[in-house]
C-alpha cells in the first residue's frame, strides 16, 4: 500500500485507521540516500511532516510549486535479504503494444545492495 501525500492524505488516513498496528515509512519525493525518511505508526506522528507540508517551496524564478510531496508506504517488517542485506532490482522493459501484448525485457538489469 503506497500513497502520495499530501494529495492522498484522506485515503491514507482511512487505511491507517483500518490497520492501526501497521508501521508506515515516509520518504520525501525530492531526496535521495535515505535523507528525510522516517517511520510512523499513528496519524499524530505526521505532525513531524505537517509543518513542512504547509510551506511552499519556491522555484528560482520566485514561483511556488506547492507543498513538498512524500510517498508513504506500508513498512515491510521482515524483508527478503540476500547475504543479510536489503536490496532492490532494476529491470527495464519496453511495452510497444497492448493488443496483442508485446513486451521487451532489456537483458542488463542490475541489483543494488545496502551496506
Amino acid at each position: 500500500m503506497t500513497y502520495n501525500l499530501p494529495a492522498d492524505y484522506t485515503i491514507f488516513a482511512e487505511e491507517q485507521k483500518r490497520t492501526p498496528n501497521a508501521t508506515w515509512i515516509m520518504k520525501p519525493c525530492n531526496a535521495a540516500q535515505g535523507k528525510g525518511i522516517f517511520l510512523v505508526n499513528k496519524l499524530a506522528q505526521l505532525k513531524k511532516w505537517a509543518p513542512n507540508a504547509k510551506k511552499s517551496s519556491s522555484n528560482s524564478d520566485g514561483t511556488s510549486n506547492g507543498p513538498p510531496s512524500y510517498i508513504i508506504s506500508r513498512y515491510v517488517d521482515n524483508p527478503l535479504l540476500v547475504g543479510g542485506k536489503k536490496f532492490d532490482l532494476r529491470l527495464y522493459v519496453l511495452v510497444t503494444c497492448f493488443r496483442p501484448l508485446r513486451v521487451y525485457l532489456y537483458l542488463h538489469g542490475f541489483a543494488r545492495f545496502c551496506r
